[in-house]
């Protein structure tokens, strides 16, 4: 057990820490402080341009600034104002027992009546992104549950200013139930309950991710196995599978029969992913079907979510034996028009019956934003239908040894070496903001020996799929 320490109080941003890995929240009070993960620089240059967005949204609009020294003091001043009725509130504090709350803007509404008079407070912050998550959520309905103490009537909404200035909102009736699930668990955990291991890829968010893991690890928990949510570990351990042993010998039919919520389908996936994990293997669960193509192209894009601007396209070109990489470059954000123009001619001169191998998501969707963007072209709609996501291939006919399934991940088990000049995504985009403030040329050079490193990956991963026995 933790040492006893005194009540905490609880605050909204606990919510963020809490949606990404709850042991976040544990491991922030109760943990070896030697022990937590340096920030990363993209981390910062997150906040950062949170931090920008936001004095430019709230420069845009006129409001009353709380001042004052300590909570207590800002509190105060904040219900001072609210009596006297100001239409928008920035930065103001509102306090009831334990639970403390700083939203960005309280802004007034004339709708209904408070305690304060024909009016009453919303709760709107202020966010560098384009949805409402459920981490904003959370927030959001924890400032509903201030206000409703403080000016005696719960807002039916609360709102974000996202990364466009659009208001969005959201009906806070329709997250109170998950809301106070969680609230629940967040007092427990303050007071000194480790939750049970779930190690996802949220928890690499936070700076004790090496602990989270490391808590799994120590009683090879059910938690270790890839892709399995947090519902299901429940049920899991509620019929007493709670370590890989226990998943790899689980009766499958049994459980199913027992808990229909478990398809037979992922019971047979957590077993065999249970039995890779003990016997450090991999499974072939059926046959890998790749298409035959004369001409193979291997695709990768870098993109900054700080700017939301596409930078570089990456293409690992194969054809008669012979490999050429190709680049298309955004040096500066407004550039991005000029390198999808560039992008679009290339493929124009491809050759027919071609192959394009990438691994997730993003560049499908990002292809569909640019050419929302800039307009697409009849080659761009037969480059999209030649594309094939070896990560849909390797979730359905395989299973590795891994707690995770990214092509780093996969790759650094099949073999593949990196260049380890940049670690991952998130030092890309620090390496792209630096070159953009500093010009130094190093830091462009940098990023595309990274990106020539994932697109070598994935026909890495192709040619290591195709070599398999059971491969069509």
């Amino acid at each position: 057990m933790p040492t006893r320490k005194k009540p905490p109080i609880i605050a909204a941003s606990m919510f963020f820490k809490y949606d990404a890995c709850p042991h976040w929240l544990y491991f922030d009070r109760f943990g070896d402080p030697k022990k937590k993960q340096k920030t990363s620089r993209f981390t910062e240059m997150l906040l950062e341009m949170g931090y920008a967005h936001e004095e430019k949204v709230i420069g845009e609009r006129e409001y009353v600034k709380v001042k004052g020294k300590g909570n207590a003091a800002r509190a105060k001043a904040t219900l001072e104002l609210m009596r006297q009725g100001a239409t928008r509130i920035y930065q103001g504090v509102l306090v009831h027992g334990d639970m403390v709350g700083i939203p960005d803007i309280l802004e007034r509404r004339d709708d209904r009546s408070s305690k304060f008079g024909p009016y009453h407070y919303v709760a709107i912050d202020i966010k560098s992104a384009e949805r409402l998550t459920d981490a904003h959520k959370y927030q959001l309905v924890f400032y509903g549950e201030l206000l409703k103490a403080v000016q005696s009537l719960r807002p039916a909404e609360g709102y974000i200013l996202n990364v466009d200035g659009v208001m969005v909102g959201f009906p806070l009736r329709d997250f109170e139930q998950q809301f106070h699930e969680a609230f629940a668990e967040v007092r427990e955990i303050l007071g000194g309950k480790c939750p049970a291991p779930h190690l996802t890829s949220g928890c690499k968010q936070s700076p004790w991710f090496e602990e989270c893991k490391r808590l799994a690890e120590k009683t090879k928990d059910v938690a270790l196995i890839y892709n399995v949510k947090q519902k299901t570990l429940e049920v899991l351990r509620r019929h007493g599978i709670a370590s890989l042993a226990d998943a790899a010998d689980l009766d499958i039919r049994r459980l199913h029969d027992a808990d229909s919520t478990l398809s037979l389908h992922t019971l047979e996936r957590i077993r065999l992913q249970a039995r890779a994990l003990l016997e450090k293997t991999y499974f072939i669960r059926r046959p890998i079907e790749l298409p035959a193509s004369e001409t193979e192209i291997f695709f990768d894009i870098e993109g900054d979510p700080l700017r939301q601007v596409e930078y570089l396209f990456g293409f690992l070109v194969r054809r008669g034996g012979k490999e050429e990489y190709v680049d298309f470059l955004a040096e500066r954000e407004e550039e991005e028009g000029r390198m999808w123009t560039d992008f679009l001619g290339w493929i124009e001169t491809l050759p027919a019956g071609y192959a394009v191998y990438h691994y997730g998501t993003y560049e499908q969707a990002k292809l569909t934003a640019l050419e929302r963007r800039y307009g697409g072209s009849a080659s761009l709609d037969l480059f999209r239908e030649s594309m094939v996501d070896l990560n849909e291939i390797v979730k359905k006919c395989l299973v590795f040894p891994l707690y995770f399934y990214g092509i780093k991940d996969i790759g650094g088990y099949i073999g593949f070496k990196r260049s380890k000049k940049i670690s991952g995504g998130g030092e890309s985009v620090a390496y792209y903001e630096e070159w953009l403030e500093t010009h130094d040329r190093r830091k462009l050079e940098a990023i595309m020996v990274y990106n020539e490193d994932d697109v070598v990956a994935t026909r890495f991963l192709k040619d290591w799929l195709a070599a398999l026995p059971t491969s069509s």
